[in-house]
């Protein structure tokens, strides 16, 4: 049953089918612009440095030192064994999932919120900035989003029917096994609603006039648990008894504290002061209250999830959990739902001043405020090839990221800042030796000063062979765009780039001593002359970089 509508809504529609269709595309450029230029960086290699040493059974019988997704990692291998595994098509699944959860979640609750509901929160999930950083990156938080949508919303239905609807009963129990194959720790939100519904049947049972239904719904519950723990088992118990101590190590490594856990919130709302965040959580109360009236087990479960979910979490203290993006990616499959409760409290307070006309108008300023108090202005910039970076993913709150406190950049070379007279993008560097990872590349903030293009190249064997290389330079499967070789470049590939930047020092974050570099720097010089005796003489050389023109640039 549709729910009631006043008349003068019901007659201003197309204000909001207009507005859902602006962020419905806002959403998706957000996700889409410039992820063919992105690189892989920090978590990303993870799947690739396994993949590279292992076949299929072994990447789905363990979860790994360094974690990796096994459905993911399944999928990377399966490319890499096809000469296909480049960034593009690692990123394209997650990419699905986040454009998917954008179209599903208000369509799938069409029958039961209004129409200026819905697209609220369709405006909240397409500029929510960790659900856009998720659909960017190849690991699996966007895929707990979209089945965290679907198995709260499956068990909703499953239990609206009476425990009578075995298309959303097996919907929900294939969102709960997919999301706890790709993450383990997803069962702490997805399992909890089947749970709810079992205490809420237990309940039904002792008064007769719900007894007969109640019993069914109870007997479901136990049905679906014992079925999706039986799949469960198939699936993960090989690599619970593989690294069972890895996962043990991990837990009690780290702990929640108050401020991180305040920062954290700040994090899931995509804000980064108090005061938003006290306007965001009111309004998350208040919807909670206007829902309750129609979807009381919706909003029951979904409270007692966060609540619960996250609360288990914290007590078990994995490894990192201190850090708030880490915090906010193991909740990822209830943050849809949290940003639909601020949705409805935000449709019902502009609601209260009665005047129609003005509903869509303020919701669509209240989007673009909270969009701007975030930090997604800060990440679409031409080019901006490392929006996964912990610059811009540690702490939106540059006052609380040392990515932005402690930077140390050191002097920059006056062949970047030469670069930045040419028109932006118009140039494409292959940079060697480079790590990937956040606290060795000071890429990001070399591009907001040259504004050309970056690509990394494997350093090994020319250089010697280390650990200054993301991955083996032997690996034969991979198509990377971002990431090549040297030994290529010196047989005459240039990948469509301009200059070779030989880096003759290491850089870290914090800087020297603080953080050193993980393998020894190889012999830079030595390896300078080995590319000279391939490309002629460097066009340009200072202390830091040698640079080598390619096809002709000068």
């Amino acid at each position: 049953m549709r729910p009631e509508r006043a008349p003068a809504v019901r007659d201003l529609r197309w204000p909001w089918w207009l507005l859902g269709a602006g962020t419905l595309l806002a959403g998706a450029f957000a996700r889409i612009w410039q992820l063919r230029s992105q690189m892989l960086i920090d978590d990303e290699w993870h799947a690739v440095r396994k993949l590279i040493e292992a076949g299929m059974e072994d990447i789905a019988d363990h979860f790994g030192v360094a974690d990796y997704s096994i459905p993911l990692t399944l999928y990377d291998r399966w490319l890499y064994e096809h000469n296909q595994l480049s960034e593009w098509a690692m990123h394209l699944p997650l990419l699905i999932a986040g454009l998917a959860l954008l179209v599903i979640a208000p369509l799938l609750l069409r029958r039961t919120l209004e129409l200026p509901v819905r697209v609220t929160w369709l405006g909240l999930l397409a500029v929510s900035p960790l659900l856009i950083y998720f659909s960017r990156t190849a690991r699996p938080y966007a895929l707990l989003a979209l089945c965290g949508v679907l198995a709260f919303l499956a068990l909703r239905n499953w239990v609206a029917r009476g425990g009578r609807a075995p298309v959303w009963a097996g919907l929900y129990v294939l969102a709960t096994c997919l999301a706890a194959w790709a993450h383990l720790l997803s069962l702490v939100f997805t399992l909890w609603p089947l749970a709810c519904a079992a205490l809420i049947a237990i309940a039904g049972c002792l008064d007769p006039r719900q007894r007969e239904q109640a019993a069914r719904v109870l007997r479901g519950s136990l049905l679906l648990g014992a079925l999706i723990g039986g799949l469960l088992l198939i699936a993960l118990a090989p690599p619970l008894i593989n690294d069972w101590a890895a996962l043990a190590g991990k837990a009690g490594a780290n702990s929640v504290s108050g401020a991180s856990l305040y920062r954290t919130l700040l994090m899931q709302f995509g804000i980064t002061d108090a005061l938003s965040l006290s306007v965001v959580l009111i309004l998350l109360a208040l919807g909670a209250l206007r829902l309750w009236r129609s979807e009381r087990f919706l909003v029951l479960s979904v409270l007692s999830a966060a609540i619960v979910g996250m609360g288990v979490i914290a007590l078990t203290q994995p490894a990192w959990v201190q850090h708030p993006l880490v915090f906010a990616r193991y909740a990822t499959p209830i943050l849809p739902w949290l940003l639909l409760l601020v949705a409805s409290g935000l449709v019902d307070t502009v609601e209260r001043l009665r005047k129609p006309w003005l509903t869509m108008p303020l919701v669509l300023i209240a989007l673009i405020a909270l969009l701007a108090r975030g930090p997604l202005p800060t990440w679409f910039y031409w080019p901006n090839q490392f929006m996964g970076h912990a610059l811009f993913q540690f702490d939106y709150d540059p006052a609380h990221n040392p990515y932005v406190s402690q930077l140390e950049l050191g002097p920059i070379s006056p062949f970047y800042t030469d670069l930045a007279k040419r028109p932006a993008g118009s140039v494409t560097l292959i940079e060697t030796p480079a790590r990937a990872h956040s606290n060795y590349m000071p890429d990001p903030w070399l591009q907001q000063i040259h504004h050309q293009n970056v690509k990394f190249a494997l350093a090994s064997p020319i250089c010697g062979v280390g650990a200054w290389d993301e991955y083996p330079y032997t690996a034969s499967g991979t198509r990377f765009k971002r990431m090549g070789r040297l030994e290529d470049i010196l047989k005459g590939a240039n990948w469509g780039a301009d200059y070779l930047v030989l880096r003759m020092h290491p850089w870290t974050l914090p800087a020297g001593k603080a953080f050193p570099w993980p393998a020894p720097w190889p012999d830079m010089a030595a390896c300078a002359v080995k590319v000279e005796a391939k490309l002629g003489a460097p066009i340009y050389r200072d202390e830091s970089v040698v640079v080598f023109a390619l096809r002709g640039a000068s």
